[in-house]
């Protein structure tokens, strides 16, 4: 990290477990991030690898039958700090929708049916006992205008099932900014929604965090968007993050074979364009694993690839590898020694 005054959030050997009749899953297993100032980290992999369970665990949202460890040192000031984990449950609640917030994946199941959309993002105001009531108010209809709803005034009024789905995204993103958070964690904010609607989010994203200097996590499982929003990216796959790195680095040097294959099943526009995908299935999580949770699917496994958790290794500046072939099955990156 070139420079340590603009980390916003600092990620430190994150586990999340749930105790289930069939045994304790690990849904993420001792994960390190970290979240500068004004960048955006986009956390990828399929359906099941752990990106949605990062999130929650760092809103302190999910149920009582989880249990987190680590550390996560969020910046809520110059020179002040939370821990995301280990704080209390009030301490936790101060810090929701104030210092961090997030977008829900599906508006219309995170939006309340009985109160006006106005209300709604003025209580995300009031309770954090930044403005009252009339002044919430008044904001609500701003932060309508600013995530780019026509007719602000008219819409505050209405209720969720009145707007489309692009307008109860933006709806969401009003409330997530109503109190001007630190960080922003968006859990596939688009999946929903069509492409048109999508790019005018992604954008609407953009242009919100270069005007507050906001830190953004992006969840998705789109490589696409990837490119268009991320500034790095942390590749997940049974709740370890497998490879990390700049978006230019993930995208024109992956070293790892899931994100790989992660950039071989994107399609392509050519005639003779041929859609691959990862053969196998995604490994159970129940239980300690002490092997590559990927190796039951990967074309390079070894036997110690079945025997040892891969630990991860530095390709580049900025760029990190959990795999124990991956020197010997990708393109030597420049400046690193065989």
């Amino acid at each position: 990290m070139s420079d340590e005054t603009q980390v916003i959030l600092d990620v430190q050997q994150l586990r999340t477990s749930f105790a289930t009749p069939a045994g304790t899953v690990v849904a993420v297993s001792d994960i390190s991030f970290q979240v500068r100032q004004g960048e955006t980290l986009a956390i990828v992999g399929e359906s099941g690898c752990g990106k949605s369970v990062t999130s929650f665990s760092l809103m302190g949202l999910l149920g009582a039958n989880a249990v987190t460890t680590g550390k996560a040192k969020l910046q809520t000031g110059a020179g002040q700090f939370a821990d995301l984990v280990r704080g209390t449950e009030a301490q936790k609640q101060a810090l929701r929708g104030k210092a961090v917030s997030m977008i829900f994946q599906e508006p219309m199941t995170s939006l309340n049916p009985l109160q006006t959309v106005a209300d709604q993002i003025a209580e995300a105001i009031t309770v954090h006992g930044v403005a009252n009531k009339k002044s919430a108010m008044a904001k609500a209809v701003q932060l309508l205008k600013l995530v780019g709803i026509s007719d602000p005034e008219t819409r505050a009024k209405q209720y969720p099932h009145q707007l489309s789905g692009g307008m109860r995204q933006r709806v969401m993103i009003a409330i997530a900014l109503a109190c001007e958070p630190r960080l922003l964690i968006a859990d596939e904010p688009t999946t929903a929604l069509d492409v048109t609607i999508q790019a005018q989010i992604l954008q609407l994203i953009r242009e919100l965090q270069q005007a507050t200097g906001m830190g953004v996590i992006f969840i998705t499982h789109d490589m696409g968007v990837v490119a268009q929003i991320a500034d790095r990216v942390a590749v997940m796959y049974g709740g370890h993050i497998v490879e990390s790195g700049t978006v230019q680095q993930i995208f024109s040097q992956p070293v790892h074979p899931y994100t790989r294959g992660l950039l071989a099943a994107i399609p392509r526009p050519a005639p003779d364009a041929v859609l691959s995908g990862i053969p196998g299935q995604v490994e159970s999580v129940t239980g300690e694993h002490r092997q590559c949770r990927f190796a039951n699917r990967c074309e390079h496994a070894s036997s110690l690839c079945h025997q040892q958790l891969p630990k991860t290794a530095a390709v580049a500046p900025e760029h990190s590898v959990a795999c124990h072939h991956w020197r010997h099955t990708t393109p030597q990156p420049q400046g690193v020694a065989a």
